[in-house]
């Protein structure tokens, strides 16, 4: 038996090492696609024959194929999960008329039938098995009908009425490579990866669409009808007055033409066809020549919508196409276009040859992403990497020119730029700060990761910027010249081919005798963190001595700078290092050396890149006042000053000033204090928090935060006196380590409660402190998709007290809440919170009278022994301030007096509440709401209570803003229990509950949030 599985291990070995192989090769394609549109049902008729040509050292049996509109088919896809996860609810509640589809296929090879095979987990991927294997060197013809149901435009495939972008459209092999096949499910977030060939393709549709597609337009009669729209826009744009952009302007569509046409495309050394139809497009034309002497020819289409900014299109398009043919090489096809038209995965979208554009709001937007589009023609259309697995060899090298062009033409262009308000003209910018905010909580991800294994932000970070950095940051080190001949060899190497990360890598360190470990493994492998510190500075009759220390993990050059107010007076890069390294600097007129001055690298902490040359204090940034808290600032250390009122019953009006030092991104250790000095008790209340967080590269535990917070105001006032509160809540909160693409997080938290309180002491006519520590240990967790979302929290507690008797007493409670969002239609959902609580043991439990600990049905002042919440007034009987609730227990949003201790149990409760959107209007703050509850209050045997006793329920409507943080709820049906307690308020008015909560603990703020 043994020998039996030797054998079968050394033929799977053979079977599988030409998959395996490291020698390059790549397939062949060759397209005809005859195809018809019909525009009054939204679907294609269309044929395919496809030649099929095997350049792999091995025979294939079978091929696997794209059907990516399958990706439209119903909400089990690929498509529709990533959706569900991080897109909305828009293709979860599409309607089956909205759907899309790929059907009628019957493939044959060379004139004989073959099976197609689904994928049983993707519709949208097929396995064709050949009549025969295909052997190495040869090729096939592969034929068969196919007909297509055009979605609404929920992606990138899709139609806006009669407005269509047919992309991902035809049956489409996947690549086969040295690595394998490479069949992959359409996604949203996450692009694709296709065999170069060759096109030839007809489009019949009514005669008065206008057509912009990939490759060339071998069709005279079309020419001559694009070259009429062309005049007639000339004419049209020359009458039209110059005015600022009017923003989203709705043009109705024209009767489709009851002639019909066809026009032909052809296209060679290209990987996709993509095209775009409207009847209402408005076209340009020019045409660009190369330094080699050829001519491109440019087009734009575009509809009234943003018209104005559309009109310096064609510019955009020829500028861009010059561009990087001078700094990479001249651009290869006959004509470039770009389309504006509906696009519902991000602004543009790159084929072949042709881009489309969505919304862009300003004529600096509309260039940049035109610009963008266009360059892709470079990085993805002629370099064809394998952009599901490695988006930064697409996304990323083609942001790193595209910035180079915006810098070009609108210097100086700062990138996606702060408001000035919230951050100084020499910080960062909002791109940086994504980053840091990602970056330093150990939450973003190494750009060479698979797209849908990214989250939304990192994959932002890891595809886009993050990589176009890195190569700013190689091409400062390396300068202009030696940058440019690296890639322009990279391109002209790898044009028409399938690079993959490391072929990248061997263009680049052909042009150095250095490791560039540092930008590979360090940068694009990994998300190894960089930070170079100076650390210290001595002079000598020669030179300053500059210590630097190398703080991260990662050997990278740094720019080392020396200033004299302000001006740079000398500059070099430092070689990277580990560990400390002295750097001389000759004498010279310098006030302060700074690394990295121009935010060149990624440097994760730039309040240590700089030092002073004089002065006691030489490591120590500038301290400041400031009122409004700004983005963190290297030059600065800043104390954030805010006058500030606040107001309760007892304290009165209350004006004090908020103290903190927190920014964006987050401090390791952050304070804020509010002093408040309360004009009607003359006395000084206030509040204090103090956070510092530790984030753990490995481990359980992504972060762990330790916590302190402490609050003192005035809770009641009588003819005894006044009296005050004083709250201390240490703490720990352990967020539970989860993959950064996955949408559910959870964590650990302990804290510890410390209550003083004052009371009136009737013996001696003075004041009574009573003290309480309170013990919590709670396991929280969310999932924040996007449909659906929930989140939970399951509590222990345990208290030790004196009752008034100064009897002891202790408890140990348990409690488990709910809380999730049932979406029923696009952008409205039920909201369900469950409540469950109950006692382990409880000295109490058949006392009959409620004591600290128990749990409360209705959530008010009263029922807040541990002082979670904020009341104007906390200890008000009657009147509009009792009717201030929480939600904490219970949850109900009915204003029975505490008097009563009807909802509040020392044994066990159970609640559910329920908010409703309303179905119609567009987020209406007014919603319905109930509240539905029992409370087992395990009374002296004998004194038991019957069911509907303790049974109660309420409803009406909630006017809610902040995701019901402060509402006001009308009561309009009750159970018999509480309608009596209402009565007894008085009128409709003092039955009216509202809740204000600024400050309050919910379950979402048990940890901090993902950015």
């Amino acid at each position: 038996m043994k020998y039996l599985f030797l054998l079968l291990v050394i033929f799977g070995s053979i079977r599988i090492l030409p998959a395996q192989s490291s020698a390059y090769f790549q397939q062949e394609t060759h397209y005809r696609i005859r195809v018809d549109l019909d525009d009054r049902r939204h679907t294609l008729r269309g044929a395919l024959d496809l030649t099929y040509v095997n350049h792999a050292p091995e025979a294939l049996p079978f091929i696997w194929f794209h059907l990516w509109p399958n990706a439209y088919r119903d909400q089990t896809t690929a498509f529709a999960e990533q959706q569900k996860r991080i897109a909305g609810t828009d293709f979860y509640y599409a309607k089956d008329s909205q759907l899309g589809a790929i059907d009628s296929l019957d493939f044959s090879v060379d004139g004989r039938p073959a099976r197609l095979e689904f994928d049983p987990e993707n519709p949208d991927i097929a396995k064709l098995w050949l009549p025969d294997p295909l052997a190495a060197g040869d090729s096939i013809r592969i034929r068969t009908p196919f007909w297509v149901k055009i979605p609404f435009s929920f992606s990138r495939l899709g139609h806006l009425g009669q407005s269509y972008q047919i992309t991902q459209w035809y049956p489409k092999p996947a690549v086969y490579d040295a690595d394998g096949w490479h069949p992959m499910p359409y996604l949203d977030q996450g692009e694709f990866y296709s065999e170069f060939g060759s096109f030839d393709v007809e489009i019949t549709l009514p005669a008065n669409y206008v057509v912009g597609a990939t490759g060339n337009l071998e069709t005279p009669s079309e020419k001559a009808f694009l070259q009429q729209r062309a005049a007639e826009t000339r004419t049209y744009l020359d009458s039209l007055p110059v005015r600022p952009n009017e923003g989203y302007v709705f043009e109705e569509f024209l009767a489709s033409s009851e002639s019909r046409k066809t026009i032909r495309y052809t296209a060679s050394r290209v990987h996709d066809f993509a095209w775009f139809a409207d009847k209402r497009f408005r076209v340009q034309h020019d045409s660009v020549q190369l330094g080699n002497g050829r001519t491109v020819s440019t087009w734009t289409m575009f509809t009234k919508t943003e018209e104005q900014l559309w009109r310096k299109s064609i510019d955009y398009v020829n500028r861009s196409v010059q561009f990087y043919s001078d700094l990479l090489g001249d651009y290869p096809y006959p004509q470039a276009t770009a389309v504006q038209s509906a696009l519902s995965a991000g602004g543009g979208m790159e084929y072949p040859m042709i881009t489309v554009i969505d919304l862009a709001g300003t004529s600096y937007s509309l260039d940049e992403v035109i610009t963008h589009e266009v360059g892709h023609n470079w990085f993805y259309s002629i370099l064809a990497s394998n952009e599901r697995d490695h988006a930064w060899m697409d996304e990323g090298l083609n942001s790193f020119y595209e910035q180079r062009y915006m810098q070009t033409y609108y210097p100086p262009a700062r990138q996606m730029v702060i408001p000035d308000f919230l951050v100084d003209p020499s910080d960062m910018d909002l791109s940086e700060l994504i980053y840091l905010l990602q970056a330093r909580r150990q939450l973003d991800q190494a750009p060479d990761t698979p797209s849908d294994h990214l989250s939304d932000t990192n994959y932002w970070l890891g595809a886009y910027y993050k990589p176009a950095k890195t190569l700013w940051w190689l091409y400062h080190y390396w300068g202009e010249e030696k940058f440019d001949r690296a890639l322009r060899d990279y391109y002209s190497s790898w044009k028409f081919r399938h690079p993959q990360p490391k072929d990248f890598r061997q263009s680049l360190e052909q042009f150095t005798d250095e490791s560039l470990d540092w930008l590979f493994n360090g940068l694009l492998y990994s998300n190894t963190t960089f930070d170079y510190a100076i650390q210290n500075i001595n002079r000598t009759d020669t030179a300053f001595i500059i210590e630097v220390r190398n703080r991260g993990a990662m050997p990278a050059p740094v720019p080392i700078y020396g200033l004299q107010a302000g001006e740079v007076t000398f500059f070099t890069w430092l070689e990277g290092f580990t560990g400390t390294k002295q750097i001389p600097i000759p004498l010279g007129e310098y006030d302060r050396f700074v690394l990295d001055y121009h935010h060149q690298t990624l440097d994760i902490n730039r309040k240590n890149n700089q030092i002073k040359t004089e002065g006691a204090f030489k490591k120590l940034s500038t301290f400041r006042l400031a009122p409004i808290a700004k983005i963190e600032n290297e030059h600065y250390t800043s104390l954030y000053v805010l006058p500030t009122l606040g107001w309760n019953h007892y304290d009165g009006l209350q004006l004090g000033m908020l103290l903190h030092n927190r920014t964006l991104p987050h401090k390791q250790f952050e304070f804020d204090l509010l002093p408040l000095y309360g004009f009607r008790t003359r006395a000084l209340n206030g509040i204090g928090n103090a956070d510092y967080r530790i984030y753990p590269r490995r481990g359980w535990f992504s972060e762990i935060e330790l916590g302190v917070n402490y609050r003192t105001f005035h809770d009641r006032r009588d003819t005894f006196g006044q009296f005050r509160y004083q709250r201390w809540q240490p703490g720990i909160s352990l967020n539970i380590r989860r993959s950064p693409a996955s949408t559910y997080s959870h964590g650990l938290a302990y804290r510890l409660i410390g209550l003083t309180t004052e009371s009136p002491d009737t013996e001696t006519t003075g004041k009574r402190k009573d003290q309480s520590l309170i013990h919590e240990l709670s396991y929280t967790g969310q999932n924040k998709r996007e449909v659906n979302p929930f989140e939970f929290r399951f509590a222990l507690e345990q208290q030790a007290y004196d009752d008034v008797f100064g009897n002891p007493q202790n408890y140990l409670k348990w409690s488990v809440e709910w809380q999730s969002h049932f979406h029923y239609a696009i952008d409205k959902s039920i909201r369900t919170r469950l409540f469950v609580g109950g006692f382990f043991q409880n000295t109490r439990r058949r006392a009959g009278a409620i004591f600290p600990g128990a749990f409360s049905l209705i959530d008010q002042a009263a029922t807040d022994y541990r002082y979670d919440d904020f009341y104007f007034g906390r200890s008000e009987r009657e009147g509009f301030l009792s009717q201030q609730l929480s939600q904490r227990d219970g949850g109900f949003r009915t204003p029975v007096s505490p008097a009563f201790s009807l909802g509040k149990s020392n044994n066990f409760i159970l609640a559910v509440n329920f908010t409703a959107d309303l179905p119609f209007g567009d987020q209406w703050p007014i919603r319905p709401y109930l509240d539905l509850g029992y409370f087992d209050n395990a009374m002296p045997t004998g004194n038991n209570a019957t069911f509907a006793d303790q049974f109660i329920w309420s409803g009406g409507l909630a006017l809610e803003i902040m995701d019901g943080r402060f509402g006001l709820y009308f009561p309009l049906i009750n159970s018999r229990n509480i309608q009596d307690r209402l009565l007894e308020r008085g009128n409709f008015w003092n039955r009216i509950a509202f809740r204000f909560d600024i400050y309050g603990e919910k379950l979402r703020d048990t940890w901090e949030n993902n950015w």
